[in-house]
């Protein structure tokens, strides 16, 4: 499946998606930090802005439209106070993906934003999908449900040709003493942009859950230190020696607006399942239509052997030929009834 990702950043979902399968025809980011990440990763990088480029020559070629367009307006540092003005509007990235959505026609869309931003989805850019798309759907994962040692909370919209069953989450939680060893005997609080600058030592600070850094503080007893840029990104389920290029703030920023690779995959198997699904739906007709036309063979001879009352010998291949297509639609839909 071949996937378009837009505002791709350091390359969370571009992971997510590579190890659920899909391959990237181009990752679009327009910080010169992380589309060098993506780069380095090995990851098709477009340096531009979203809106900057000519998509025409990719319609009706991709398969996933990924799109985690930029959330300042509805994100906790805003207040989830939504669109509040200009500035607001300027860099609301929905209406630029929606554009690109239309020119691209993927087979599948799929969208991730902050939850905050549902109201606003649900008004303005899910009546939109459903002019594209069969079926549009909305949901509210946190990644702790999802084998995440960080409790992030996200919104994703997946719009395609068929339903998607939303993953099951899983039996139990990892934790952040699972994850890097921090006596922390539930996940993580959500990784944060900021976590670089750390937190003041003022004992007041430590009981506020702002950011992963700050169970640290608790869990230490108040022995407050940020989290490295490693164990940010283990938190995160960036593999191992994730090649993040910039200077520490770029770094630390990449990895806090990353969407965490395991929760993408996640989606993108669930989004898989379905187009697997529906694949295997359009490969079994030709073998039941086969099926039909034996069993309506079988019984045409059956027929032409005993004849129905009332019907000469003579007149019996008018009569199968009058009655052929009644016992095609008898014989399809008792084998529909007996499959199910």
């Amino acid at each position: 499946m071949r996937v378009l990702d837009l505002f791709a950043g350091a390359g969370g979902a571009a992971l997510g998606l590579h190890d659920a399968g899909f391959e990237h025809v181009a990752c679009v980011e327009r910080d010169a930090s992380a589309a060098a990440t993506l780069r380095a990763a090995g990851f098709p990088a477009v340096e531009a802005d979203v809106r900057d480029l000519d998509y025409a020559a990719l319609a009706g070629t991709i398969d996933v439209l990924w799109a985690s367009p930029p959330c300042q307006a509805w994100s906790s540092a805003n207040q989830h106070a939504g669109l509040k003005g200009e500035e607001d509007v300027a860099r609301n990235g929905w209406p630029w993906t929606l554009r690109v959505t239309r020119i691209v026609r993927p087979r599948w869309a799929i969208f991730e934003n902050v939850k905050n931003a549902r109201s606003y989805v649900e008004r303005v850019v899910v009546p939109e999908l459903r002019a594209m798309f069969a079926h549009v759907a909305v949901w509210v994962l946190n990644a702790a449900d999802h084998g995440v040692a960080q409790s992030r909370t996200r919104l994703f919209v997946i719009a395609g040709p068929r339903p998607v069953s939303p993953p099951e989450p899983s039996s139990s939680r990892r934790t952040m003493r699972d994850a890097i060893a921090v006596a922390w005997d539930r996940p993580s609080p959500c990784v944060m942009t900021n976590e670089w600058k750390g937190r003041p030592t003022d004992p007041s600070w430590w009981a506020k859950l702002n950011n992963a850094s700050d169970a640290l503080a608790i869990a230490t007893h108040g022995a407050r230190r940020k989290l490295t840029l490693g164990e940010c990104a283990t938190l995160q389920t960036f593999p191992e020696g994730y090649p993040f290029v910039g200077d520490v703030e770029s770094r630390y920023r990449q990895v806090g607006n990353a969407v965490p690779p395991m929760l993408a995959a996640v989606v993108a198997r669930a989004v898989r399942a379905a187009e697997e699904g529906a694949s295997t739906v359009r490969e079994s007709l030709p073998a039941v239509a086969s099926r039909i036309e034996r069993v309506l063979t079988a019984v045409v001879a059956g027929v032409r052997a005993r004849p129905p009352w009332g019907v000469d010998p003579d007149d019996i291949d008018a009569f199968i030929g009058r009655n052929a297509g009644y016992l095609r639609a008898l014989i399809s839909h008792a084998l529909h009834r007996r499959s199910a």
